[in-house]
């Protein structure tokens, strides 16, 4: 770790983290092709969450029900004696090793979030720079909340950027401005999640507040850095005309340049819960129809929102 001052400010600079996964030939997280960093850690717990296994900076062992058939292998395999087709009971003294992930004839056993340098991360990038470069794309950080980690973050945002390579973000919004405020400025992009405009309700739906959230987002477009407003259109939740007119006229008093994207509700996260043991924090939604997301844009679009896209 080495640290640095800027405008008074102390920022942190780590040379290794948590990465649950870099997803190469993205299209659909920014211009062009690109490669997703998905940094675990996050401050809400959204109940529609569709990743659950970015709560937590941790690593963490999923387990297929479906495959496993209890030959006990994986038990036999770990040094500390845990038996892994437990799930819930895992996580809590596992040191990760991987032996037993190694020792299972089904492919049952996967270790989520691994440690990483910055070294490691942005060669993996380099190996894809000609088609960021053919496509006018890059890379996008995601998680979780990525700023969760920015110590992490900022460092591999600085060596990229000594590389030229183009460089989105994807967050919820709950952070400390002037914690991040100098690797928001590398960004060309950011997608911001405004997930529901009543802050009762918002606690209710993600244990926080959505105060910090709302003040942070007209910090981010007061820079003046390309913004789309990222919300997930949860049926009989906050994809109501209530909500997204809210939105709207938020919107268009306080990030005047920003357009929307509106990301329909689905369901298709269950088998994670399980595979985590997290089943009882499982919860399932109606999917919206195309009518609903059709409402959700004439929203937006009658109160002078640009809508970039609602399916």
């Amino acid at each position: 770790m080495r640290l640095f001052s800027q405008g008074g400010n102390v920022k942190m600079i780590h040379d290794r983290g948590m990465v649950l996964q870099l997803q190469n030939f993205s299209v659909h997280d920014g211009n062009g092709v690109r490669t997703v960093i998905f940094l675990p850690g996050c401050p809400l717990r959204c109940k529609w969450c569709a990743n659950p296994e970015t709560w937590t900076p941790h690593s963490k062992v999923a387990v297929n029900q479906k495959k496993c058939v209890s030959c006990g292998c994986c038990h036999a395999a770990c040094p500390k004696g845990i038996n892994p087709s437990l799930p819930g009971n895992l996580n809590f003294a596992c040191d990760f090793c991987g032996r037993c992930v190694e020792a299972c004839g089904q492919n049952a056993l996967e270790i989520l979030c691994s440690p990483k340098t910055v070294h490691n991360v942005v060669q993996v990038i380099k190996r894809q720079e000609i088609f960021y470069r053919y496509s006018d794309g890059g890379v996008t950080f995601s998680g979780g909340e990525p700023t969760v980690q920015i110590g992490f973050m900022r460092a591999i945002a600085e060596r990229l950027d000594t590389l030229g390579i183009d460089m989105c973000i994807e967050t919820c919004g709950h952070f400390v401005w002037e914690c991040v405020q100098d690797v928001f400025a590398r960004f060309s992009h950011v997608f911001f999640d405004i997930k529901c405009m009543d802050n009762a309700l918002h606690k209710q739906l993600t244990g926080i507040g959505n105060e910090l959230i709302l003040k942070n987002s007209i910090c981010v477009h007061r820079t003046g850095v390309p913004m789309t407003v990222r919300i997930p259109c949860v049926k009989n939740v906050n994809l109501t005309e209530e909500n997204l007119a809210a939105t709207a006229e938020f919107m268009h008093k306080y990030l005047p340049n920003a357009n929307v994207e509106l990301l329909p509700y689905h369901c298709l996260y269950q088998e994670k819960y399980i595979r985590l043991g997290l089943g009882e924090h499982l919860n399932i939604y109606p999917v919206p129809e195309d009518g609903d997301m059709r409402m959700a844009a004439e929203v937006f679009q009658r109160i002078g929102v640009s809508v970039v896209s609602f399916n």
